[in-house]
């Protein structure tokens, strides 16, 4: 009898550690699919590519106006060139020069007409309306000047900085949209399904493959309700895989807190590394996991439990007829490990009986075995007495085997 801890045994389903169902962010002809199902593949490898014309030639344009637009924000930005400046300045100087001009045209008419009256009104008109239309140009002209002297508005240069940035977007869009056009693994895994093919037209969020990650994989069962409180995160637990015919050491990796209201179970997941790629998503388990305080409970070597067809089996010694011994297979329920030994939650085996450790593969029904040490020689093997009796070897069954030992 050893202390160890309460376990419980439940069957579940191997899932992969991730899956994802990889879909195309952009529509496009499919040219090529580099993969197939069963093929592994590594993170950011190419599972699929489109046709890439269209969005290359619609790059080419969006980079020239994008070229054409910054050109004009940096002229703005630039300033008046300095020819530009000589040209508006002896622009003014000439328009500075008519207004001279015509004052002292228009101050000599009125004066001969005011004088002598030599002069007609009309001359006075038309000098006056010529000195006036001097002056406008004259101010046009500095104006003109003025403004070039000062530079574009702020206004202008900012609207020019927007239309750069706003182009600029459109060819990073683009520019982002023509990686897309190569779908890639979003981590490293093994391709189980391909849901398109080359020549097919693939529409944006449409599905391409399927690939699940199987680095490790996780048991989910369902537990008790009366566990809820018990099973722990990190906890130690054993899985064995029926079509494998082995056992995995596995721990809990995520406690689902939401019970089944029909079921009174709620959902564990155990994860098993799979380093040796033998697990695969589908498969069917046995598990053992921690549940409850420990309690004394009957533990057998390590090495006496066999698993034949994902059952469990000690072979027991017990007494025979005229003193011969006999290996009789008993089927069992295992616990949690306790050092070299493994508990026996199934209530037929006592504390006390015999069992085989070595040769015990080859026990599969009731038979008769001798038992020997390294050299061969048989070895006396001593059975507890049962109350009343002497103890003894032979079949005047001295001490019974443990319940349910028989065939």
């Amino acid at each position: 009898m050893r202390e160890a801890p309460s376990t419980v045994s439940l069957v579940g389903t191997l899932e992969p550690l991730r899956r994802s169902r990889v879909g195309s962010e952009v529509g496009g002809l499919i040219v090529e699919m580099p993969v197939r199902q069963g093929d592994p593949v590594a993170a950011g490898q190419p599972l699929c590519r489109l046709n890439p014309d269209i969005v290359s030639l619609r790059l080419k344009e969006g980079a020239a106006r994008l070229a054409a637009l910054t050109a004009v924000h940096q002229e703005l930005l630039a300033g008046t060139r300095e020819e530009e400046l000589r040209r508006l300045n002896a622009l003014l100087l000439e328009a500075e020069a008519r207004v001279a001009r015509w004052k002292f045209e228009k101050d000599r008419v009125e004066k001969l007409y005011s004088g002598s009256e030599a002069g007609s009104v009309r001359e006075v008109y038309d000098a006056a309306a010529e000195h006036d239309m001097a002056l406008q140009r004259r101010n046009a002209a500095a104006a003109a000047h003025d403004e070039a002297v000062k530079g574009p508005r702020a206004e202008t240069i900012a609207r020019a900085a927007q239309d750069v940035a706003e182009q600029r977007a459109v060819v990073d869009r683009l520019q982002r949209e023509l990686e897309k056009m190569t779908i890639k693994a979003p981590f490293a895994g093994t391709i189980v399904a391909r849901r398109v093919e080359v020549g097919e037209w693939l529409s944006e969020g449409g599905q391409v493959v399927e690939v699940v990650d199987l680095e490790s994989v996780l048991v989910r069962v369902d537990a008790p309700e009366s566990a809820v409180g018990q099973v722990r995160v990190g906890d130690a637990s054993t899985v064995f895989v029926d079509a494998l015919k082995r056992g995995f050491d596995g721990k809990v990796r995520h406690v689902i807190p939401q019970v089944n209201e029909q079921a009174r179970t709620f959902p564990v997941e155990i994860e098993v590394p799979n380093g040796e790629g033998a697990l695969a998503a589908g498969m069917f388990a046995r598990v053992t996991m921690l549940c409850g305080a420990p309690k004394q409970v009957v533990c057998v070597p390590k090495d006496a439990v066999l698993m034949r067809d994902g059952v469990n089996y000690v072979a027991l010694v017990a007494p025979g007829e005229q003193g011969a011994l006999m290996g009789i297979p008993l089927a069992v329920t295992t616990g949690a490990s306790v050092e070299d030994r493994i508990a026996i939650t199934s209530d037929n085996l006592a504390a006390g009986t015999k069992v085989i450790v070595r040769g015990n593969e080859r026990v599969f029904m009731p038979m008769p075995v001798e038992v020997v040490d390294a050299n061969g020689t048989p070895v006396k093997v001593e059975f507890p007495a049962a109350p009343g009796r002497p103890a003894s070897t032979d079949a005047s069954r001295p001490g019974e085997p443990a319940k349910g030992a028989g065939p």
